[in-house]
């Protein structure tokens, strides 16, 4: 998991990597191939499709490093796009929005080229500095609205997420329920509170969303009040941090996703959830690698992602799409139908999210 040590660890290495590191070493090889990526990304004519099947069945795979979960939906949506392109294998590679960044990062700087797409709701912003990613256009994502796509075409919405209290129902019946972020402070909920450490989407996050919404002055009093609860800090994923919830480990977590918890549900498991409002909302997003050894196959899988094809798959997996011709299989995972507010975090997280583990560690961490 990315907790606030890894984070700087990663932020450090961004700030000692450069652009040359692609090409440096590499002579008039390296330089054609960032080309050849450059230019089958960029490519628009009527004829792309077929042009990017032709390179696909030279290149036969495609390298994913994800943060989606594996057997929910990365693994399906993986399955599907080999259906439809039998001749192209998808290789997963999962951990959080940090791992798979950090991973990037070093075989980048070892001048290891693996990997051909990257996804991760914090990913595209620890790598944009580095020039390891390569601007894309897909004729998919003119649908989509402005949020969910990067002007210069460095990333597109895979799915959304967002963030919600957790309950077990065998352990919280639902009018004892905690509704509102003041409701937490409650001294018979101390002790009973868990969350993740994850930099990207657990607890951090969670400060952030507080810092922003009641402002630096209130929100720091709140959070030190909700420090004195007592939370569980768990070193692992937010899907990790449910599974512990539906065990009976914790009757309570905070900063979990709530398509999961619904999926969860679904499968008979005891949980809920409930938006505190406003709900931390993340966007997944994924990128294509400047130096991506499939560059046809990645293109491909690009388009097959942000189709209607591949957003349905999403659906049908419990996922929420990002596409606004797709609707969530569960429409109330989402604003509005929902009846909740969403603040997405990602632009200032990527300039504050160091901060708000700061204040994370402190408060939470180090108890001061």
């Amino acid at each position: 998991m990315t907790g606030p040590r890894t984070l700087r660890a990663i932020i450090g290495a961004v700030s000692a990597v450069t652009l040359g590191v692609l090409t440096a070493g590499c002579g008039q090889t390296g330089a054609s191939a960032a080309k050849k990526v450059a230019e089958v990304a960029q490519y628009t004519k009527t004829d792309r499709t077929n042009m990017l099947i032709a390179g696909a069945k030279k290149e036969k795979r495609l390298v994913w490093y994800t943060t989606v979960i594996t057997n929910q939906i990365a693994q399906p949506l993986a399955n599907a796009f080999h259906r439809k392109y039998p001749f192209i294998t998808v290789q997963l590679y999962r951990g959080d929005s940090g791992t798979v960044a950090q991973k990037m990062i070093q075989e980048y700087r070892t001048r290891s080229y693996r990997v051909d797409l990257i996804d991760g709701t914090s990913t595209s912003a620890m790598l944009r500095r580095t020039g390891f990613l390569q601007p894309f256009r897909s004729p998919e994502l003119a649908s989509y609205p402005a949020q969910f796509k990067d002007p210069s075409g460095y990333w597109g919405a895979e799915l959304l997420y967002y963030m919600v209290l957790a309950r077990n129902t065998k352990l919280v019946p639902s009018g004892q329920t905690p509704r509102t972020y003041q409701d937490l402070l409650d001294p018979k909920w101390k002790g009973k509170l868990a969350w993740s450490t994850s930099s990207g989407s657990g607890a951090p996050t969670f400060v952030g969303n507080i810092l922003t919404s009641m402002g630096q002055t209130r929100g720091t009093a709140y959070l030190r009040r909700l420090a004195g609860q007592g939370i569980h800090n768990v070193s692992s994923s937010g899907r990790s941090v449910l599974d512990q919830v539906v065990a009976g480990q914790f009757p309570l977590a905070l900063q979990v996703f709530n398509d999961q918890v619904d999926f969860s549900k679904a499968a008979g498991a005891p949980v809920d959830w409930v938006p505190l409002q406003p709900v931390t909302g993340q966007v997944s997003r994924i990128s294509l690698a400047a130096r991506a050894p499939h560059p046809d196959a990645a293109m491909l899988f690009l388009d097959f992602m942000f189709s209607k094809e591949g957003q349905q798959i999403v659906r049908q997996r419990g996922g929420i799409p990002a596409s606004p011709q797709v609707e969530a299989l569960r429409p109330t995972l989402k604003p509005g139908p929902g009846r909740f507010t969403a603040d997405y975090i990602q632009d200032r997280a990527a300039t504050q999210l160091s901060h708000w583990s700061d204040v994370y560690q402190q408060l939470f961490v180090q108890g001061g």
